[in-house]
Formats: structure tokens, sequence, C-alpha cells
């Protein structure tokens, strides 16, 4: 088997469907060998179930239906135990795959047997440009993060860091499309189940540089991210997940960034907080702009008493 795609699935039914269908259309495009296997976290829009209807008749997708929501580390690794493919493909059921993706990542894998993680060119539903890599952590970087005026007077390169305009070694891939050979995957234990959501791909990144396996941007293999379909309720809570997980990154990789991170992360969203509460006043019945004050204002309180 020359690729198995991994999908972990939340509530996202017509989504996943179309996540499957069109990376198996770029697997046949491409003549790979290939099977999906989608993961099902306990969706309560019984997505485990109609997808196994869906793709009852095609023997190259498998469903599996978790009794209970494990999280997306454990479910991907839970999907890889489950595959034969020499490669892996680990892709969000929000994504959608574009021309012969597949079989571009796979030829790269194939021809670098030391690579790591290799992502592919990322685009909005709009054919624009997504941010397709990340970086680890620098005192520099944090503060960038969390007080984004200084990226705004470094312009255009600063855009260039994230959006890269051709194909290059990188330190983080995406975790909305990943792929690795199955040798790098089992030689870095696969996914810290101990991260339930986000910051994963910067752990198994990290892992793989550490292992002498560096990641690679491929800008010649594209897919559509929608982006946050499955998290789009509580906002706000998903938001303090995603900070919480970072965190515990932080304290096993680089814990002398910890004090830092929460100097800032309280100073930066406590700002955006008094920002949006401004706002709020001349556009108290605007909705979105309520969601981003409610998840500042939770992650300014979450860094001040509770950041662990």
């Amino acid at each position: 088997m020359d690729l198995s795609v991994v999908i972990v699935s939340y509530n996202t039914f017509d989504l996943t469907r179309e996540a499957v269908q069109t990376a198996r259309t770029s697997g046949d495009r491409s003549g790979l060998r290939h099977e999906v296997i989608v993961v099902d976290n306990a969706s309560p829009d019984r997505s485990g179930p109609r997808l196994a209807e869906a793709f009852a008749h095609d023997p190259h997708v498998t469903v599996v239906c978790n009794p209970g929501n494990s999280g997306f580390s454990a479910a991907n690794n839970q999907g890889a135990a489950l595959s034969t493919g020499r490669n892996l493909f680990f892709l969000n059921p929000d994504t959608r795959t574009l021309g012969e993706a597949l079989g571009t990542l796979v030829a790269y894998l194939d021809a670098h047997p030391g690579a790591g993680a290799v992502g592919p060119r990322v685009r909005n539903a709009d054919g624009s440009d997504q941010r397709s890599i990340g970086f680890f952590p620098t005192a520099a970087r944090l503060l960038r993060h969390y007080l984004p005026v200084f990226d705004g007077l470094r312009g255009r390169s600063a855009r260039l860091e994230l959006i890269l305009p051709e194909s290059a070694f990188v330190e983080v891939v995406m975790g909305c499309a990943l792929a690795l050979r199955r040798d790098a995957f089992d030689a870095v234990g696969g996914w810290n189940e101990g991260i339930f959501m986000y910051a994963e791909e910067d752990e198994l990144c990290l892992h793989l540089t550490r292992a002498g396996r560096p990641s690679y941007f491929l800008r010649e293999a594209e897919i559509v991210h929608l982006g946050r379909q499955s998290t789009a309720d509580g906002f706000a809570n998903h938001q303090i997940v995603a900070q919480r997980s970072f965190a515990a990154f932080l304290r096993q990789h680089f814990p002398h960034l910890v004090r830092l991170d929460r100097f800032l992360g309280t100073l930066g969203f406590g700002l955006r907080a008094l920002v949006y509460c401004l706002w709020l006043r001349r556009r108290p019945h605007d909705a979105a702009l309520r969601k981003r004050y409610d998840a500042a204002r939770g992650l300014t309180l979450w860094y001040w008493s509770s950041y662990s």
C-alpha cells in the first residue's frame, strides 16, 4: 500500500464525506494504491454510522466509530495503527484534496527517506493562501504572536514567513494536512496522546527534527482547508483549550519561555478584550465581535488566574 489517509471526524458529516471523496479521487488520479481510514470521535450528529453507510461499498474506506471522544492525537494514532500504507497522510475532515496532491506527496516521501513531516500548500475556500507552516517558539516569536503590532511593522516579510512562495525546509507543518513515512512516524512514537487537541503538530515536528528528520513544505501539492468547522460552537472555550495545549508544550520542551508566555498572554489578550469592549459599545449587536470579545476576555482571565 502506497498511502494511508487518516481523517479524524467530529460532528462534520457532510465535510468529512467530501474530504474522503476528494482524497480518494486524488489517489486514483495519482495511480496510488491507497486507503482512507476515518476515526469518528462519537460525533453527536452520528457522523460515524452515517459515514460507514455512505462508504459501505468502497473497500478502500474504513470507518471506525469510537464510543467517546478520545481527542485528535489518540484518534490519529488509532487510525495509523489500523492502516497498512508505507506512508501516512493525516488530514482534517474540513479539507478538499486538489488534483494529484497525494501522488506529489508520496513521490517526495519516497525520494527522501530521511524526511520528517511534509505539508502541502493550504488554500482557503476562495483560493487564497492560508498559513501552511509554523515555527518553534522563541522569545521574539512569542512577542510577535501576542502583540501582532510588531508583525504589522514588518509588513510583507512577516506574511512571507508563514506563506512561502516556494517549497522549502520548515520547522513545523500544519496538522490539518501532514504526511510522513511510516518509519518516521514509528521512530518518534506517533502523536502525543497527552495533548487532546492543538499544538500536537508542533510537538510531532519537534520530535522529528530532533531525530534528524527535517520537515518540508511542498507547494506543488495543494489542499483547501475551510478551518475550525468542528469547533465553531464554544469558540472561547476552544481558544482556551488551544492555549492550554501550547502552554503544556512549552513547559515540556521550552520551560525557559513559560513565564514570558504567561505575561505576554495576559497582556496581549487583555488589550484585545479592551479594544473589543470599546468597539461593542458602538456595535452592540455584532455577533462576531461579541464572540471575539468573549474569547479575549476568557483567555485574559485564564492567563491571569488559571495558567496551567
